[in-house]
């Protein structure tokens, strides 16, 4: 029977950062592990298309905002912080894991015994939750979830009020999310003629390599009336490394192709629509809130900073009254000239402390632009001046505050030259993957098949800690049992594919 072998764009970049990582992620135990935990930038990012899919699809912005954070709420408990922040959790965290959940659990029992409460009581989950008794670490747990639903909240509400129509006047929406399959190359194609004359397995039946895609949407321009691919990319930051790695993105070359096979019609390009998270920032109230050393997420749709102290002086020609807030640090002033708030007078406060999500995306959608008056004595016509909003204070800002979370759009055309380079370099790759995948799964006995895994999937041992710590670590380094059956150790699952085509040849 011939072995199929499923691949997409994330596959073919995880052989180039890693040859191991490609082998356990996607074919270990014949499907690939992953880690039981879900990394938060994946999560994240994963719950924000959920939100934009349903946009794009016409539901109503609540109801997009409810399925981003169901989406996120399949890893409530399990989000996995990036590796620096996480050595700087454990480094303050006390007991090991099992001895806490063994000891939240006999705890839960007792306090339901002694109130006569049922385990699944919410009054229960509410108690716990505030008891002093709690560890830092599980309290911080809970503080993240929240912390992350709101951030997913806030992105999607944006993105619906001041992203979506300007990509709806520009182009018509074809297609969401569409699954697309087609095989990479014929095996002739695929296998060095090196492989072909000295390995024996090659008289066995090849596998099959099939692609799978899913692009975000197909568009139309109402322009000029040509195909476009759009990609959602959420970032922590923005700089001009992120602008040209775009240029070179292999996303456009491999998901046109299964548009151009289906449709008979060429993809003109792929448009990038980049939306900033904010990054994680050591927080000091926070970490002595929890007893750990914690990080926050630094972004204005979460936190606001609120005068604390009345300054004795003003900065942008008032004296903000306590409790006011700011969205924004830094300001403009009536004259033009900028401003920053003083930093003993105002503090970040997390906005949910006093309002809702949307009603604080609705304040800061309420901004307007100001501009200066018609200057007759120069005929000087009237400019603008800055941004004035509810949830700005002090003085004007610079942006609108829902706009400062989004980069231009970016557009990449598509060309001929590159799609054939990614071909061909793809088609070799992957071809001498589905090889080396099979001389695993024919490997005899424990030896032969570490021998093998060496030949065809090494290690590259340059990348395990930079510049985050890689999942799988223990299972390349640690002891002999992880690394002889990495499920038992309760630290990695099997893989759920992505494709639904895959998904039904797995069951």
């Amino acid at each position: 029977m011939t072995m199929t072998i499923y691949t997409d764009r994330s596959r073919i970049e995880t052989a180039q950062r890693c040859q191991r990582l490609r082998y356990l992620e996607y074919h270990q135990d014949g499907i690939g592990i992953q880690p039981a935990s879900k990394p938060l930038p994946l999560a994240l990012g994963g719950a924000f298309h959920v939100g934009a899919e349903n946009l794009l699809l016409g539901r109503a912005e609540d109801e997009a905002v409810a399925a981003a954070i169901a989406d996120l709420g399949r890893y409530r408990g399990k989000l996995a912080l990036d590796g620096i922040e996480a050595i700087e959790l454990a480094r303050t965290t006390a007991p090991p894991v099992k001895d806490a959940e063994e000891s939240l659990a006999d705890q839960l029992q007792a306090t339901a015994d002694s109130l006569g409460l049922a385990l699944d009581d919410p009054l229960l989950a509410d108690l716990h939750y505030h008891s002093p008794s709690r560890s830092g670490a599980q309290q911080f747990d809970d503080y993240l979830w929240q912390e992350q639903s709101a951030l997913v909240e806030g992105l999607v509400r944006a993105y619906a009020r001041r992203r979506l129509r300007p990509l709806l006047e520009e182009f018509e929406v074809l297609e969401v999310e569409p699954e697309g399959t087609w095989e990479l190359a014929p095996e002739e194609h695929y296998y060095a003629s090196a492989h072909q004359a000295s390995s024996a397995t090659h008289s066995e039946p090849k596998p099959a390599i099939v692609f799978c895609s899913r692009p975000d949407a197909l568009l139309r321009s109402r322009l000029d009336h040509g195909l476009y691919l759009l990609s959602f990319k959420t970032a922590a930051s923005w700089d001009y490394r992120k602008e040209k790695d775009a240029q070179h993105d292999a996303q456009g070359l491999s998901e046109g192709i299964d548009v151009e096979r289906r449709l008979g019609e060429r993809v003109v390009g792929i448009r990038y629509e980049y939306i900033l998270k904010g990054e994680r920032w050591r927080d000091r109230d926070l970490s002595a809130r929890f007893g750990l050393d914690v990080r926050s997420q630094k972004s204005h749709l979460l936190r606001a900073y609120e005068c604390v102290s009345q300054p004795k002086t003003s900065r942008a020609g008032i004296i903000p009254e306590l409790g006011a807030q700011c969205w924004s640090y830094d300001f403009l002033k009536e004259d033009g000239s900028e401003g920053s708030l003083a930093w003993q007078n105002w503090k970040p406060r997390m906005v949910t402390d006093r309002m809702t999500i949307r009603d604080w995306i609705d304040l800061l959608d309420g901004s307007e632009e100001q501009m200066s008056a018609y200057d007759s004595t120069v005929g000087m016509e009237p400019r603008a001046m800055g941004w004035r909003s509810a949830a700005q204070a002090v003085g004007l800002t610079k942006q609108h505050p829902l706009d400062a979370i989004f980069v231009p759009p970016i557009t990449v055309y598509r060309s001929d030259d590159d799609l054939r380079d990614w071909l061909e370099q793809t088609e070799a790759q992957e071809g001498r993957i589905a090889e080396g995948v099979a001389e695993v799964a024919a490997a005899v006995g424990d030896d032969e098949r570490r021998s093998a895994l060496n030949l065809h999937f090494p290690q590259s041992r340059k990348q395990c800690s930079y510049p985050s710590e890689c999942a799988f670590v223990g299972v390349c380094y640690g002891g002999e049992d992880i690394r002889r059956d990495p499920l038992a150790s309760g630290k990695f699952v099997r893989r759920v594919p992505n494709h639904a085509v895959e998904k039904e040849a797995a069951r």
